[in-house]
Order: C-alpha cells, then sequence, then structure tokens
C-alpha cells in the first residue's frame, strides 16, 4: 500500500480526474492509514476519505472487499490495495489486541484461547517498553543519521509519514496503551524528522480539519 501511493503523489500534483479517482477506507482515527492520507495530501493528490466504524469494517470483510480481512484499503481504478506494514507493529500486536495474536481475517474475531491474562500483558508492556522498541528505534536512528538529510532517508518520504503517526501517537499516549515516550528518548533525529513532518503547511493544515 505505502509504495503505490508513494507512486501516486510522486506522479504529479493536482486534482485526479473523477475515474481516476482515489478512495482510502480506514476508522475514524489517525492510526494505520494516516501515513497514506499523508503521502496523498502532501503530494497534492485529491481522495476520499472515507472513515467507517467496526460494523462496517465487518460488512466490508462478509463482502469480500478486503483482501486480508482488515483496513486500511485503497481504492483506485477499479483495483483495491491493502496493507501497510512497519517494523514495530509486529512487536506491539499482543499490547494492541490484548491477544497473541490479532484479529482472524475470516471472521474479525480473536482466536479461543489467544488472549493475554493481565500478568502477560503487563510482562509485554515491559518488554516494550525496556528492550524491544527502545532497540528498534535505535536501529532505525543509527540509519537516519547516515541518509545526510533532515528526514530519516535523506528527503522526505513514506518512512517519514509512517514515523510521524508513531511518533506524534507514542507521545500522545494513543498509539498502543502502555507504551511510554520514553522509548525514543535516545532518537533525536527521529523525533525531529517526525517534527518537520508536523510542520509541513499540508500536514499543519490537514491536521487542522482533522484533529482526531
Amino acid at each position: 500500500l505505502g509504495q503505490s501511493v508513494l507512486l501516486m503523489a510522486s506522479a504529479g500534483a493536482g486534482v485526479v480526474p473523477s475515474e481516476d479517482a482515489i478512495s482510502i477506507t480506514y476508522l475514524d482515527i489517525k492510526g494505520l492509514a494516516e501515513p497514506v492520507r499523508l503521502a496523498l495530501t502532501v503530494g497534492g493528490v485529491a481522495f476520499e476519505d472515507r472513515r467507517v466504524g467496526y460494523d462496517e469494517v465487518a460488512r466490508l470483510r462478509a463482502a469480500g472487499e478486503l483482501p486480508f480481512g482488515q483496513v486500511p484499503i485503497l481504492q483506485h481504478k477499479g483495483r483495491t490495495y491493502a496493507q501497510s506494514g512497519s517494523l514495530l507493529r509486529t512487536a506491539m500486536v499482543p499490547q494492541w489486541y490484548g491477544n497473541a495474536l490479532p484479529r482472524s481475517p475470516v471472521t474479525g474475531q480473536f482466536y479461543p484461547g489467544s488472549s493475554l491474562s493481565p500478568e502477560q500483558r503487563t510482562a509485554v508492556a515491559e518488554a516494550l517498553n525496556t528492550e524491544m522498541l527502545p532497540t528498534r528505534f535505535a536501529q532505525l536512528e543509527a540509519f537516519a543519521t547516515t541518509c545526510g538529510g533532515p528526514y530519516v532517508c535523506g528527503a522526505m518520504s513514506i518512512a517519514d509519514l509512517d514515523l510521524y503517526g508513531v511518533v506524534c501517537g507514542i507521545a500522545a499516549g494513543t498509539y498502543c496503551a502502555g507504551v511510554t515516550p520514553a522509548v525514543l528518548d535516545a532518537c533525536p533525529r527521529l523525533r525531529e524528522a517526525a517534527s518537520l513532518v508536523g510542520a509541513h503547511p499540508r500536514v499543519v493544515a490537514w491536521n487542522a480539519q482533522h484533529p482526531a
């Protein structure tokens, strides 16, 4: 999904003709779709920002309209693109869902027997805050310092937009329950890149219109 959006955003700014309309479907939160929304916004590409509830996600899943049973999806020229990946998300699945596994891609329900006890969730949060996330962010920080520019890859890319959503969410305590902002303490370059994305005029305008 990220590569598809990056190609669309870099192909040329301006309003997309109606027959080529782009639609992003996701929950009414920033979450996993925000880097995609921002990539199109920064690139000047018009799109339909379709925000749905869990009942509508269930309906779309049952209708076979979600290729992997999950949102976000991007629809363009009759094709549906799905999934947006991140090195960090897999590690946070147990803490996000309170389960060892994410929701079933078929039913949207959690698997029987996969729920974590309160003690297990506490142990997961401890591992995320003390080792897993500080280590992963440190690896990204080390990579970013080799790129020579103010952004993660030198110039603004989908990686920075993705990072922006993660960093802002962690700082606000809304990205993943139990994950503390301290996991980014040793990553000034990543925080700077996220700050630069947040200061981009089109991102500022977008956030003013979509504060949630």
